[in-house]
């Protein structure tokens, strides 16, 4: 699994070449017409295609990760969704996309160059500022800038938050991005490009075949159609080439085997620590190679932080240990015969850290407020199931249309446009999080920003919260279920060198780090290595919308 095509060292003179090409290059547009910007490249059909095909993935999979992770062509990654057979949505939709292909690839740049007239162009490659994002940021120039002749790739690398920001805005070229599972079934990944979902309103990509497809699979009656009509959309999208994807992560890790009982899920956020324990001691201290963007569960779509609220806010349910959905702030839901109307009955011993009683009228102002257009949700297609959302969410309607409704303190009801069985997982999803509407509103602008603009109705609560240094999470004795919870504090450290994260492992600081590829090799055969293979999908993202 962890075998290398190249060595290491032909790989660091791989990128060192990369890094100088594109300082040499840099500017370099002579041949290109005056009337033909980027945008008008990445418009070209051929363009997209010659990006996609133009990668060795596997280089980058084997040599740069070196963890597992696996080259990818489709955009929904293997592992995600079963049906009742047990069989992969993967298995049944097949193989498709482009894989590498650099003569074909060449073809397709030079038919783009001849349709738009241009001899060099330069486009900006947007990618994050840590150690990783870099490498593969580097392997990835120098294989378009040596595969796709007179292109010249300006790598911009930004800090987490801020790449972020600018691709939430459109503000990019070409973006090296992923897309973690929020729920076991295809859609998770195949709405973020429908016209408003996430990716396709960023990236400008707006197709009538692909949005029609996918809203129908979502309304099929059986499983069978629904995924036949999903892995359709895929092929679209694919052949569309706005999305070109790299590879399906895995994570290689070291963790001490005192460490015991965290739950870590393949979609959605990925550690649940409120049954976790180090034995010998009270705490667990960790590391992240970025800092937390945002805390508001209707404005962050990071991994970062949808695990930090994971661990400081509760939904209406959880998956425990055994990967059952069990109760979280709802201590029963129940269904209608047509499975469009679910019913859930609020815990009744559930508290915010300020003391304030959950209602279920925190989580209808919470849903509403995420779609409502002037919060600027990017999830606030994950609602479209029910009722009104999307056209609440478009401004159509009012949020008295929206199928969720609290019908007293303790009983919250939710209708939906279709049967999704998936639902009581989905419910544990960050973004469906409960908000106390009179502290979101004395906030303002500041709710999510500090540990002190935050409540937590969760296992733990933020109490220490520095930018780019550390942040901690206690043991919040509010929580319904404190007895369960046996760690007193979570620590952070914001570290974005990998060579620092192994010297404070080894030194004991630290009891879990992520290893990067150069230290695999050295730890592959120690007991405290580990690796879990993600539903999440890497890809470099074309924008190719209105100028």
């Amino acid at each position: 699994m962890f075998s290398k095509k190249i060595p290491l060292l032909v790989l660091a003179s791989i990128l060192s070449g990369s890094m100088l090409v594109g300082c040499s290059q840099t500017g370099n547009n002579v041949g290109q017409s005056e009337n033909i910007t980027a945008k008008q490249i990445l418009q070209n059909e051929d363009a997209r295609l010659a990006i996609s095909m133009a990668i060795d993935k596997a280089q980058i999979t084997d040599v740069i990760l070196n963890n597992g992770s696996l080259p990818a062509n489709v955009y929904v990654p293997e592992g995600l969704a079963l049906d009742e057979d047990g069989k992969d949505y993967r298995e049944i939709a097949g193989e498709m996309g482009f894989e590498f292909d650099q003569e074909k690839a060449a073809e397709h740049w030079k038919k783009a160059k001849d349709e738009l007239g241009f001899d060099n162009t330069t486009l900006e490659f947007l990618t994050t500022d840590s150690d990783t994002s870099k490498q593969i940021g580097e392997y990835i120039q120098n294989q378009l800038e040596q595969n796709l002749e007179g292109l010249t790739i300006e790598i911009k690398q930004v800090p987490f938050k801020q790449k972020q920001q600018l691709e939430s805005q459109g503000d990019f070229e070409l973006l090296y991005s992923s897309w973690i599972a929020d729920y076991p079934d295809p859609l998770t990944f195949l709405e973020t490009f429908t016209t408003t979902g996430k990716f396709g309103s960023n990236s400008g990509y707006n197709s009538a075949e692909y949005n029609k497809l996918v809203d129908e699979a979502k309304n099929s009656l059986t499983l069978a159609n629904s995924w036949k009509k999903f892995a359709e959309a895929e092929k679209v999208l694919l052949n569309d080439a706005y999305i070109s994807p790299v590879y399906q992560s895995s994570s290689a890790y070291l963790e001490k085997s005192t460490v015991k009982d965290i739950v870590k899920s393949a979609y959605g956020a990925r550690n649940t620590y409120k049954w976790a324990y180090v034995e010998g001691k009270d705490s667990f201290n960790i590391t992240s190679s970025a800092d937390l963007p945002s805390l508001d569960a209707s404005k962050t779509t990071d991994f970062y932080s949808f695990d930090v609220l994971n661990n400081i806010m509760e939904g209406l349910t959880r998956v425990d240990l055994d990967g059952k959905v069990v109760e979280g702030m709802a201590t029963k839901w129940e269904t209608s015969e047509d499975k469009k109307t679910w019913t859930f009955t609020i815990n009744d011993k559930a508290y915010w850290s300020n003391g304030d009683k959950v209602t279920a009228h925190d989580f209808e102002y919470a849903w509403k407020r995420t779609l409502n257009p002037e919060t600027g949700s990017q999830y606030g297609f994950i609602f479209y199931d029910l009722v009104g959302a999307e056209d609440y969410s478009l401004g159509k309607c009012s949020a008295d249309d929206v199928g969720v409704k609290a019908l007293d303190d303790n009983t919250l009801q939710v209708t939906l446009v279709r049967p999704v069985n998936y639902f009581d997982r989905l419910v544990g999803f960050p973004v469906f999080f409960p908000q106390n509407q009179k502290f979101v509103e004395e906030k303002g602008d500041k709710y999510g920003t500090t540990k002190d603009d935050i409540l937590s109705n969760g296992p733990f609560e933020l109490t220490r919260w520095k930018l780019e240094d550390q942040y901690t999470m206690s043991k919040n004795e509010k929580y319904w279920d404190k007895d369960v919870v046996k760690l007193q504090t979570i620590n952070t450290k914001i570290v974005k060198d990998s060579s620092t994260g192994i010297n404070l492992y080894e030194a004991g600081e630290v009891d879990s780090i992520d290893l990067a590829a150069e230290h695999v090799d050295k730890f592959k055969d120690s007991p405290e290595f580990k690796s879990t293979k993600n539903a999440t999908t890497f890809f470099i993202l074309i924008n190719a919308g209105e100028e």
